[in-house]
């Protein structure tokens, strides 16, 4: 399935490994997210390794995989749609990730329950994820 991932989704799995981290690697998923997600994880670096145990290193080998798992969507080829999106949700910075789904026709990862307020895009939890791929939550 083609789906666009949210950001808190990636926070969550740079934070602590688990069955979301399971899920972003399940061969099922073809994951995209607007271009400068990644910038955005590399510029909350120190404040995310404060959250994690993770090293630096292993920090940054996981945005090297994670820029290599996401295709990243030019702003060019949603921005039309940010105005619409805009107006689905109430956090107008998550906007762009509805932008997305809404240009690329896709359904949208995300846990923050905003999303759900609206109908125009599809929105899979992670529990709904796991259920979709009939993961075994108790497997880490």
């Amino acid at each position: 399935m083609d789906i666009v991932i949210d950001a808190n989704i990636l926070f969550a799995i740079i934070i602590r490994r688990g069955i979301t981290e399971r899920i972003l690697f399940s061969d099922e998923l073809h994951l995209y997210a607007p271009e400068y997600l990644i910038l955005e994880f590399k510029e909350h670096k120190e404040y995310l390794l404060t959250l994690t145990n993770r090293s630096e290193d292993e920090f940054l080998r996981l945005i090297e995989v994670l820029e290599r798992r996401i295709e990243l969507i030019p702003t060019s080829e949603f921005k039309q749609h940010v105005q619409a999106a805009e107006a689905l949700v109430s956090d107008k910075d998550d906007a762009v990730y509805l932008a997305v789904c809404l240009a690329k026709r896709m359904p949208l990862w995300s846990n923050d329950n905003h999303f759900t307020k609206q109908d125009k895009v599809r929105v899979f939890t992670t529990q709904k994820l796991i259920k979709y791929l009939a993961l075994d939550e108790t497997e880490s």
